[in-house]
């Protein structure tokens, strides 16, 4: 009966204790008599009932820690369990230190140290006996008994007892963990053995079947052969090769079996391998090898069938050098059989051309995901290239072998579809792509700008009078002549850029990454340069010139069709202004051929001119001299709320066609008249250049109109220099003389922009009554080459000659700043001196000057 229902002197009674603790015995030993775990419930509640305790804890513990794996408290204690569920040792030192020994603790409450008074005292115990469970002397747990009172010491006899009760205990619970051990040892060979084919027996020296672990079907069930002789129950061709080595197996020595059993529908290959036990047994380890003997017969079938093979086939390792190779191999490479076996170990790259190692480096790193086919050149012995296709396969072999090669000799094939290529994309006379290859790679160059927001330029090349050289000297010479520009062409072009011909004498220009329009004026300049230079014609010295137009995706177009619209448009204006020249679309603009972003932007422009919401930067022009500034150029800037800032080479065109101009003209001046006005105020003389457009010089009203704003601001012509391109003072040129010596007679001194891009004659030079000439920038960014500089060289001594002022664009760098110093050039204007300028900086250089530029 539980303690808690004994009267107190019964419990009391020697005889009785002594029999609680016998009972307890057997119920503890009948807890580990079968192959159930223990119940730890079960086992703490038997300890109560013997010992009498409130509460009762059976601990598992290492040298750190005691975690609580079984309690049981009696129905009348009042015990807090929670701070016993796991017990930091070095928190305890007298349960550690006693546990640790392997000693018996019995305290009460008031003997202990502070940390288990505490602990005690937390859980409303007072008096406490802790038993260490040991293994062969070392403590693997603990038995804890609590008591609410201070007077439940026990006496030594059942001390004793309950020591001897705790030793029974751990030793049932030693036992157990064995067994389980033990037991799961035996399920995990069972399982590592029934996973495979492979079959375990262990026989005795008798020739008895001690144990079996099988699953293969060949071979009864293991519990129809254990305990029997192996001579009975196996096949007679394994029994047979069991007997023959079993002697030297149980004389110690290892042993290896090899037998063939023919009962089944094909023939199944056994191999295995005989080992001594430590107590006269023998263990036999038995493998079906059937699949593997079979792979190795239909390889060595496989082998024979690809020495006859035209294809040449390879094995490699993996680090792709050759290991196994076909005859067609040695027939692909052009070896000598005598010396075919130099190959072996060799990088199978070793042999691939240099242009295609990277192609077939990447298809063999991504052969594990699946086959790859490949086209190649491959170098033979002799140095001679031919083509190969190759089908690369992952492959698992004896010999090492991760992957295979199966190669095909289709050099005659891939001439052919060369040849179909070039006829079908390329000009049979210049060899460049023709139209339908340009198309294609077009849209990848517009897709990929539209992708990554950047911009594509595209030109257009009309060679000048070809249809007189044609007539002239035939068809042949024109050709041949078509063919030569084709070749100088392509051999000023930057990298990745292509050169096509469109058909009859045009050809185009891709360039598929452009930033600045500088780079596409560069580009011309370049194919200007090449065309000019002399060419022999049937024994005669020709100048061919050449028309440009270029446009830029997403500028001037939204698509590649439209983009080609508009650089053709550009080239047919640029021979229109008189042929050998260069023009950007967004110099000629028409509404009409605009996209939709386009026309919003003209409408916006317009907007923005009513508006007041363009403004007027300014860029010095400086003394080559000293650095001085004596002039300062107003150049209309607009920043559109949408696109941000937007090029003149575009808004000031688009004015013009739109009919804009004289509104975008009247801006300037209400901007930049008031300023000079300001400087003039603070004491600045520099001269203002300003900017007009063949409209405007036309326009019977424009010099009296210039005039009135000068005197509206306290201003004199002189204080102006008036700036018209070349080409516009070529256009009608008695008409354009008329207005130009009105502008003289009114007081204002005339400058000829972008001087060297038209034809004037000395004759119109002088009839234009010009003080000043500015050289074109094109002319500057030639300085590079020789025929450049001595251009340069020449137009300045034109200008000094003629008495004319001379300017010269374009300079970016200090030492073009310092060449034309040295061809006696008077003024230099470029970004190497200052970009156009807000009006306050303006000022300050015009207060300063430039020197340090020059």
């Amino acid at each position: 009966m539980p303690h808690s229902d004994r009267p107190a002197d019964l419990a009391a009674d020697p005889f009785v204790r002594q029999h609680a603790y016998f009972d307890a015995f057997d119920r503890v030993v009948a807890q580990f008599a079968g192959y159930e775990p223990p119940d730890g419930g079960a086992l703490a509640e038997a300890l109560a009932d013997a010992s009498r305790a409130d509460l009762v804890c059976l601990y598992r513990c290492d040298e750190f820690n005691a975690w609580l794996d079984a309690a049981w408290m009696a129905p009348q204690a009042n015990l807090f369990v929670e701070p016993l569920r796991r017990l930091s040792l070095g928190d305890y030192p007298l349960f550690a230190d006693t546990l640790a020994v392997g000693m018996l603790l019995q305290r009460s409450l008031s003997a202990l140290p502070l940390p288990e008074q505490l602990l005690l005292g937390g859980i409303g115990a007072r008096h406490v006996v802790t038993l260490p469970l040991l293994d062969r002397g070392l403590p693997f747990g603990m038995l804890a008994f609590f008591d609410t009172r201070d007077d439940r010491a026990r006496c030594a006899d059942e001390l004793r007892l309950l020591t001897m009760l705790g030793r029974q205990l751990a030793q049932g619970l030693v036992r157990c963990e064995v067994d389980a051990e033990l037991r799961a040892e035996r399920d995990r060979l069972q399982a590592l053995v029934g996973a495979t084919d492979d079959m375990v027996f262990e026989l005795s020296a008798q020739g008895l079947i001690v144990q079996a672990w099988s699953s293969h079907a060949v071979l009864p069930h293991p519990a129809a052969l254990e305990g029997r002789p192996y001579a009975h129950v196996l096949p007679p061709a394994l029994a047979g090769a069991l007997a023959a080595r079993l002697p030297a197996a149980l004389a110690g020595e290892a042993a290896t079996i090899e037998c063939r059993l023919d009962d089944s529908d094909s023939p199944i290959w056994l191999e295995g391998r005989l080992r001594p036990l430590g107590d006269g047994d023998v263990v036999v380890l038995l493998r079906d090898v059937s699949a593997d003997r079979q792979s190795a017969l239909r390889q060595q079938a496989l082998g024979q069938t690809l020495q006859l093979l035209d294809e040449a086939v390879v094995d490699l390792s993996a680090d792709g050098r050759l290991l196994r190779f076909s005859a067609a191999w040695v027939r692909l490479r052009g070896l000598d059989p005598r010396v075919q076996g130099d190959d072996l170990g060799v990088p199978f790259l070793h042999w691939v051309h240099e242009g295609d190692l990277g192609a077939v480096r990447t298809g063999m790193a991504r052969l594990a995901s699946e086959p790859r086919t490949l086209r190649f050149r491959l170098y033979r012995e002799s140095g001679e290239l031919v083509w190969v296709e190759a089908c690369l396969m992952p492959l698992v072999a004896e010999h090492g072998a991760t992957m295979r090669a199966v190669l095909r000799d289709v050099t005659e094939v891939k001439l052919n579809e060369q040849h179909i290529s070039q006829m079908a994309l390329y000009d049979g006379l210049t060899r460049l792509p023709n139209r339908l290859m340009l198309d294609d790679a077009l849209a990848r160059a517009v897709t990929r700008a539209r992708e990554a927001h950047g911009k594509v330029g595209l030109g257009f090349v009309d060679l000048d009078h070809f249809k007189q050289i044609n007539d002239a000297f035939g068809h042949r010479i024109g050709d041949e002549l078509l063919a030569k520009l084709a070749a100088r062409f392509s051999a000023v072009l930057r990298d990745g850029d292509l050169l096509a011909r469109w058909g009859g004498d045009e050809f185009v220009v891709l360039m598929p990454d452009v930033g600045a329009p500088s780079q596409l004026r560069a580009m011309a300049e370049r194919l200007r340069e090449a065309a000019r230079e002399v060419v022999v014609l049937d024994g005669q010295e020709a100048h061919p010139s050449i028309s440009i137009g270029f446009a830029v995706f997403p500028d001037n177009a939204e698509s590649g069709e439209e983009l080609l619209s508009a650089a053709d448009h550009a080239m047919h204006h640029a021979k229109q202004a008189g042929r050998n020249n260069v023009c950007l679309y967004g110099d000629v603009l028409r509404p009409k051929s605009l996209g939709r972003e386009h026309v919003a932007i003209q409408s916006r422009l317009s907007a923005a001119i009513r508006g007041e919401r363009l403004g007027v930067f300014y860029q010095p022009v400086v003394s080559a001299r000293n650095g001085d500034v004596i002039a300062i150029e107003a150049l209309a800037r607009w920043q559109d709320d949408k696109n941000g800032w937007i090029s003149p080479e575009l808004f000031i065109p688009m004015a013009e066609k739109a009919g804009l101009i004289q509104e975008l003209s009247e801006r300037v001046m209400q901007l930049a008249f008031p300023q000079l006005r300001a400087w003039r105020d603070a004491g600045l003389t520099q001269k203002l250049m300003l900017n007009i457009s063949r409209s405007q010089l036309f326009s019977p009203t424009f010099v009296s109109l210039l005039v009135d704003r000068l005197v509206a601001n306290r201003l004199r012509p002189s204080d102006v220099i008036i700036e018209i391109t070349e080409s516009v003072a070529l256009n009608d040129h008695a008409k354009q003389l008329k207005h130009l010596r009105q502008l003289a007679h009114a007081g204002f001194q005339i400058a000829i922009d972008d001087f060297g891009t038209g034809y004037s004659s000395l004759a119109q030079l002088h009839e234009m009554q010009a003080q000043w000439l500015k050289v074109d920038l094109s002319f500057t960014r030639r300085l590079h080459t020789e025929a450049g500089r001595r251009v340069m060289q020449a137009i300045v001594q034109l200008g000094r000659g003629l008495g004319f002022d001379l300017v010269v664009e374009g300079v970016e760098s200090l030492e073009t700043a310092r060449y034309l110093q040295g061809l006696g050039v008077d003024y230099l204007q470029g970004f190497h001196f200052s970009e156009p300028v807000a009006a306050g900086v303006a000022e300050l250089w015009m207060r300063l000057g430039l020197g340090n530029k020059v």
